[in-house]
């Protein structure tokens, strides 16, 4: 949500697109008042929550940003580009201008330095990508949810695919995947941004990717290329993420008030900028599992994903 959207990710996470308002550049957002407060978005690189090229800044996290920025026209809005482990040193820190972030991912370490809003960011889990004429291949390793089997999926040999060394995509999928990074059909690669090129070409036969950033690399590598996303049994529910501003005096205030714009608009008509970035049949899924987010009762079950509620 999250440079690493999920663990690595977002914590590597995890990383939600019309801008109300003026957009957020790299420069200010200058309010007229000299005596308007500044606030600082800091802005880790990680596509397509964030895409930085030929000085615009884009991508769903950017878009939700500028959204929440339009709502806060008392600061004069500035954007700084810096590396999430320099972000959360200096978050920690705790001095300096009021910074925050829009893709972070609560967790107690990050509690005690950070102030976070309520929700805001919803993105879909780490799945199985395939290309879509294969789909059929993958049936007799679907679950009665209709969820893939990693590990079963994992042992068969005639089915190859990719990972990136060193990333972590959460812990039942790396416990599954641990077992066999020795094996043949597992490919490990120091960088995956050619993933969904190596799908293209028939070099794999699946990949692990949050389906927002397969679809940011389809999109930018592969246009031609229909791709799909499969839920990993255990690993369906939504991650969370939010905005988080360095819990200083000055932070729990802007937090308080991006929570009451969170209170005002229960529809999160900003998670829009997020499902724009998937695909047909993964924004469906998106869909269904956020309708389930906002009106459901309980937590434990409004996050849950089942083919069948998103056809």
């Amino acid at each position: 949500m999250v440079s690493a959207l999920w663990h690595n990710a977002r914590p590597k996470v995890f990383g939600i697109a019309c801008a109300l308002g003026a957009l957020i550049s790299d420069g200010a957002m200058a309010q007229n008042s000299p005596e308007d407060q500044s606030f600082t978005w800091a802005v880790p690189a990680f596509a397509p929550a964030f895409i930085h090229e030929q000085g615009q800044l884009t991508g769903y996290a950017a878009d939700t940003q500028n959204w929440f920025a339009a709502q806060l026209p008392q600061y004069r809005h500035d954007v700084l580009h810096v590396p999430l482990a320099r972000l959360l040193a200096e978050m920690k820190n705790g001095e300096g201008a009021l910074r925050c972030s829009t893709t972070l991912i609560p967790t107690p370490e990050r509690r005690e330095y950070i102030t976070f809003a309520k929700t805001i960011l919803l993105h879909l889990p780490i799945s199985i990508v395939i290309r879509a004429e294969d789909e059929d291949r993958f049936t007799p390793y679907l679950n009665k949810e209709g969820h893939i089997e990693l590990d079963r999926l994992l042992a068969d040999e005639s089915l190859s695919t990719a990972v990136r060394i060193g990333r972590a995509y959460g812990s039942r999928v790396d416990g599954h995947l641990n077992r066999f990074r020795d094996t043949h059909q597992v490919m490990q690669v120091a960088e995956d941004t050619k993933f969904v090129r190596m799908l293209d070409l028939k070099r794999i036969d699946w990949t692990l990717y949050f389906p927002s950033e397969a679809e940011y690399y389809r999109r930018t590598q592969t246009p031609e290329l229909e791709i799909k996303a499969l839920p990993i049994a255990g690993n369906t529910t939504l991650l969370e993420a939010t905005i988080g501003c360095a819990k200083t005096p000055a932070g729990q205030k802007a937090i308080a008030e991006i929570n009451t714009i969170v209170d005002d608009n229960p529809t999160m008509p900003w998670t829009e900028f997020y499902a724009n970035w998937l695909g047909p049949n993964d924004r469906e899924w998106f869909n269904a599992a956020r309708d389930q987010y906002i009106h459901a009762e309980h937590f434990e079950t409004r996050l849950e994903y089942s083919p069948s509620t998103a056809q």
